[in-house]
């Protein structure tokens, strides 16, 4: 069993027995009892703590995590190398090249490419496979640039996703960019990715507040046998089998 709890804009905590992950953490979010997620309950925790970071774009690579380990000791960075050639460098992280891979005795992360900057993670834990995109995604732009352009940057996209198809043909987790700034066609990398890779939950991100678009994409993701799970507002909490 795990819990995935939806923080924000492209980040999530996914909580197993005994260690927990997050990846992308750009800013807190609320529970129930007007605590925070992430300062007053993760970093209270006692269990092992994975934080992944797959670039250094400042909605995904919050530098506040860093300072985590003043509070947490059994903490592990794993981050895209991408964020090392940026001058964030820190000799406790772990950085990943694409096709490397961290493991230890509670966790697998394999970083894959990235349609932007940095990569994505396909991790393993607990005997599922997880995968987050981080900016992975058929950034087509098609209303604002020439065709030829658009062709480009989805045949990118559709090269790194069959780098990753060639690894796994399923996931248990897919958390992947639903982001309607793409106009008309803002879903047609997702659709492209679990029709090539069959998914059982996708979580969307990179959304921003829209999340009616985004979820918008559930009756599309259940025609390839993909159970959307649909976000409604920060700090959502999902438990999976």
């Amino acid at each position: 069993m795990m819990t995935i709890t939806y923080i924000y804009h492209s980040c999530y905590l996914i909580e197993f027995i005994g260690c927990s992950v997050i990846i992308d953490y750009y800013r807190d979010a609320p529970r129930e009892d007007g605590s925070k997620w992430v300062n007053d309950y993760l970093l209270n925790k006692e269990d092992d703590l994975y934080v992944l970071c797959t670039h250094s774009h400042s909605d995904h690579f919050n530098p506040d995590i860093l300072n985590w380990r003043q509070r947490k000791e059994n903490i592990t960075y794993i981050f895209s190398d991408e964020l090392k050639e940026n001058g964030k460098i820190d000799a406790k992280v772990y950085y990943l090249r694409k096709e490397q891979t961290f493991e230890d005795a509670r966790i697998k992360v394999m970083a894959y490419g990235s349609t932007d900057i940095g990569g994505s993670f396909l991790i393993g834990c607990n005997g599922r496979l997880l995968f987050h995109a981080g900016d992975l995604n058929n950034w087509h732009w098609n209303e604002e640039v020439g065709k030829a352009e658009s062709l480009t940057y989805e045949n990118n996209y559709l090269c790194e996703l069959e780098l990753l198809a060639e690894k796994t043909d399923h996931l248990h987790v897919a958390m992947f960019p639903i982001d309607p700034r793409l106009g008309k066609e803002y879903m047609r990398g997702a659709k492209q990715f679990v029709s090539r890779i069959h998914t059982a939950y996708f979580f969307p991100m990179h959304f921003g507040e829209q999340y009616e678009k985004a979820n918008r994409f559930g009756e599309t993701a259940a025609q390839y046998g993909c159970r959307y799970m649909p976000i409604s507002q920060p700090g959502q909490i999902f438990t999976l089998i």
